[in-house]
């Protein structure tokens, strides 16, 4: 499969009016629970646009200069924001509820998420010779040395990663983001397996585009939020 600035420019452009209606439905119908959840189309829209500006420099005679500024822009979501982000909006969407075992979960992996995501991301702030980013077979590869190369397995590493980002969505009440979630953890698997020269590429790209859903996932007739004890 071939990506390309194109293609990351057109997702972009497509998930902006997306998430323009999924904040406005919020807004109209008052349900402040719902914002984060419907702001993460815009959040993935800027994140493969600065994907196209990689490509972009990274293509013969391109601006080569904004390779390492937007490729590390880019890592911040697709290293911490995520991994952040995901477990936060499934707890706003019932913060006023008691404590219960599921809300503890959704903590728990939150404070792991933040953690997680502040040690694969700010070694690449702090040094820029640790990210390299390339074409590969079509793909672009962020080759990156992160803290822990060397003494863990990057299977077992990305499996956690992966397991963080999608966990809270399938922990959500909601059937219509569970399936979200289940096909995002889907795509994980197949990325992992089919494009792991490019995962972080392949996987983001794919995941940008099932959050076009979100808007009809924010509509769904039964309330989106945690179901029984939060």
């Amino acid at each position: 499969m071939c990506f390309s600035s194109s293609a990351s420019f057109v997702v972009a452009a497509a998930l902006l009016p997306l998430g323009v209606a999924s904040v406005r439905y919020c807004r109209h119908h008052q349900r402040s629970d719902l914002l984060p959840l419907a702001l993460s189309p815009l959040f993935f829209s800027t994140q493969q646009a600065l994907e196209g500006v990689v490509w972009l420099g990274l293509a013969p005679g391109g601006p080569g200069d904004l390779v390492h500024p937007a490729a590390l822009a880019y890592l911040f979501f697709a290293y911490a924001f995520w991994l952040a982000w995901f477990p936060w909006c499934v707890l706003h969407l019932n913060r006023q509820a008691p404590p219960g075992l599921r809300r503890r979960l959704l903590q728990i992996l939150l404070v792991l998420g933040l953690l997680l995501g502040a040690g694969l991301w700010l070694p690449l702030l702090l040094d820029g010779s640790v990210l390299q980013p390339s074409m590969v077979h079509g793909s672009l590869n962020y080759t990156t040395t992160l803290l822990a190369n060397g003494w863990i397995n990057l299977g077992f590493g990305s499996t956690v990663y992966g397991l963080l980002i999608t966990a809270p969505i399938l922990l959500s009440g909601s059937e219509r983001l569970r399936w979200f979630g289940g096909c995002i953890l889907g795509i994980f698997l197949i990325t992992h397996l089919a494009y792991g020269y490019a995962f972080t590429s392949v996987w983001c790209f794919f995941s940008a585009l099932l959050s076009g859903s979100l808007y009809w996932i924010l509509r769904d007739p039964k309330p989106v939020a945690l179901q029984g004890h939060a």
